[in-house]
This record gives C-alpha cells, sequence and structure tokens, in this order.
C-alpha cells in the first residue's frame, strides 16, 4: 500500500469481509453487522479517515463509531450511564480486553463504542495489519455485549456487569444458539425474581 485512499480501499473490503456489507457516502464507509449476541441484533459500524488533533502534525487517523442503541429514553439515562461504565472497566481493565470506549450521545440519543487509531503514512501495510486486527476484535467484542446493551436499554436495573459476565462465564462453551436463549431466559428469571425479592 502507498497512499491512504488504497488504505481506504482495503478498509472498505475488509469491512465488507468482516461484517458481510459496506458502502461509502461523503467520506464515511458504513457497514451494518446483523445477527449479533443471542437477541439476534444488529449495529451501525462506520469508519473514516480524520486528520489528527494537531494541525501542526498532520497525522492520518481512522475514526471506529458503533452506534449500538438509539432513541433511548431520558429517564433511563442516568442508569446507563453507570451500566456503561461498568462496561467500560470491564473492556479496559477487566475479563475482556479490548480498544476504544462505549458512551452515550445526548444530542442524538445514542450509544455508541468509538475508537480512533493513528495511521502512519510510512508504514500503511503494517498499520493495516493492526486495522484488521481490531475489526476481528471489535467483531468479537460487539457479539459478547449487544445483549447487555439491549438489557440497559430496557431496564438499567435489570442486570448488572457482575451478573452479565456470570451468564457470560455459563455459556462460554455452549455452541448451541437455542442452548444460549434458553441459559439467558432462565439468568433473566432469575435476576428478575432477585429484583422483586430485594
Amino acid at each position: 500500500m502507498k497512499t491512504i485512499a488504497e488504505f481506504e480501499d482495503a478498509l472498505k473490503e475488509s469491512l465488507e469481509t468482516v461484517f458481510g456489507n459496506c458502502e461509502k457516502y461523503k467520506g464515511v464507509l458504513r457497514s451494518l453487522p446483523q445477527h449479533l449476541g443471542v437477541s439476534n441484533t444488529g449495529a451501525i459500524f462506520e469508519a473514516s479517515m480524520e486528520m489528527g488533533p494537531n494541525p501542526d502534525v498532520p497525522y492520518p487517523v481512522v475514526h471506529f463509531h458503533v452506534t449500538l442503541a438509539q432513541k433511548v429514553e431520558d429517564e433511563k439515562v442516568p442508569g446507563i450511564l453507570s451500566c456503561l461504565n461498568d462496561l467500560n472497566t470491564v473492556i479496559s481493565a477487566g475479563a475482556f480486553p479490548c480498544f476504544g470506549c462505549f458512551g452515550y450521545y445526548a444530542p442524538l440519543r445514542q450509544i455508541y463504542m468509538s475508537y480512533r487509531m493513528p495511521v502512519n503514512k510510512d508504514a500503511l501495510d503494517e498499520d493495516f495489519a493492526n486495522v484488521r486486527y481490531y475489526l476481528g476484535e471489535v467483531s468479537y467484542l460487539l457479539d459478547l455485549f449487544a445483549d447487555y446493551i439491549l438489557f440497559i436499554c430496557d431496564d438499567p436495573e435489570s442486570v448488572t456487569m457482575e451478573a452479565y459476565m456470570n451468564y457470560l462465564d455459563s455459556v462460554a462453551n455452549l455452541n448451541d444458539l437455542d442452548a444460549r436463549l434458553d441459559k439467558l431466559d432462565k439468568t433473566l428469571e432469575e435476576l428478575m425474581k432477585n429484583n422483586t425479592t430485594d
């Protein structure tokens, strides 16, 4: 690879490979990952090339942005923010280390995940290996935590991060989606029963 344009073309190809689709619109690459988590939900995955934060040092950055939920109800935002903080701790210092962070964007009432990766124009092939690695990791992470995002949007008090992590441990060796769904239903029933008795 010799140019940023070639880097972007390769990124588009990789997004198509990982998520099954990718379109470019006004300089932004957009994919729609489907079948995430046991709940079989989707997301909006975007990638765009930007200049770094320092205009005196023109260093390109690839910005990955994933929209996971929209039209979040205002009264649930305080609980959701607390849950997202717990989730960020899990991916920053916990059992599922990854890149980026989860957040809430109030103007559009969206839950998102964002990560910016600097790109060395003199080492595009090497940096693209990092992009491929990131896409594999974020794909896995979205599949793991998409259900948690849906739960906290429905009721931020319904599932603690600890309970969700216990659920992930309990299904780690279950390769059958129906078995995972049954386990998830039982976990949710147990949590609801515990919340009612408290």
